[in-house]
């Protein structure tokens, strides 16, 4: 059992989707001057169109995540929490 090949976990926190850039910017931005980076990404979808979805990540570190969590809920951004194996 080698330690090398087991797959590390990472996590993300989806803070929102908007149908427009500017609004995802915006809530960036907020994110920002709450110390807190997160990224866009544009996806877009035959049935809905374009969607631009803001998440912060990747954590592997889960007090560094639940800190994250805990300064976004404080401050009215409720978060889900996506666990991705890379």
């Amino acid at each position: 059992q080698k330690q090398s090949t087991a797959a590390k976990e990472a996590f993300f926190l989806p803070a929102g989707a908007f149908h427009t850039a500017p609004d995802a910017d915006n809530l960036k931005a907020r994110l920002a001057l709450l110390g807190i980076e997160a990224s866009i990404q544009t996806t877009t979808r035959p049935d809905k169109g374009a969607w631009h979805r803001v998440r912060i990540g990747p954590y592997t570190n889960v007090e560094e995540l639940n800190r994250a969590r805990d300064t976004l809920k404080q401050n009215g951004v409720e978060t889900t929490l996506i666990k991705v194996r890379e």
